[in-house]
């Protein structure tokens, strides 16, 4: 049947070089950058002390991170999910250390 193109709309360029190297870049800055809020949650727990934690600094926070994690869930961005869902989690347990101990 004549030269019909279907599929076309799946052909991917296979990334190469720099593009291949700060995409690998990305997924330890998605895991790296969200463990920067254990040092906060260690420290509410252990302490068992929210005293100058704004509850609504860190739910600002968490509503953020968690429309991030719909965006990339919806757009099926890999790195975005992990990256969210890290931001997520860890900001949830600030805010809930703040609610239990605030």
């Amino acid at each position: 049947m004549g030269s019909q193109q279907t599929g076309l709309h799946h052909y991917h360029k296979k990334k190469k070089g720099l593009t291949q190297l700060f995409d690998r870049f990305m997924y330890i800055v998605a895991i790296v950058f969200p463990l920067t809020t254990l040092p906060q949650a260690i420290k509410i727990w252990v302490s068992q002390s929210a005293q100058d934690v704004s509850m609504i600094t860190w739910s600002a926070y968490v509503v953020s991170a968690s429309c991030w994690l719909i965006y990339s869930i919806i757009h099926k961005e890999k790195v975005l999910i992990i990256n969210s869902a890290l931001w997520v989690l860890l900001e949830s347990s600030v805010l809930v250390g703040a609610i239990v101990y605030g």
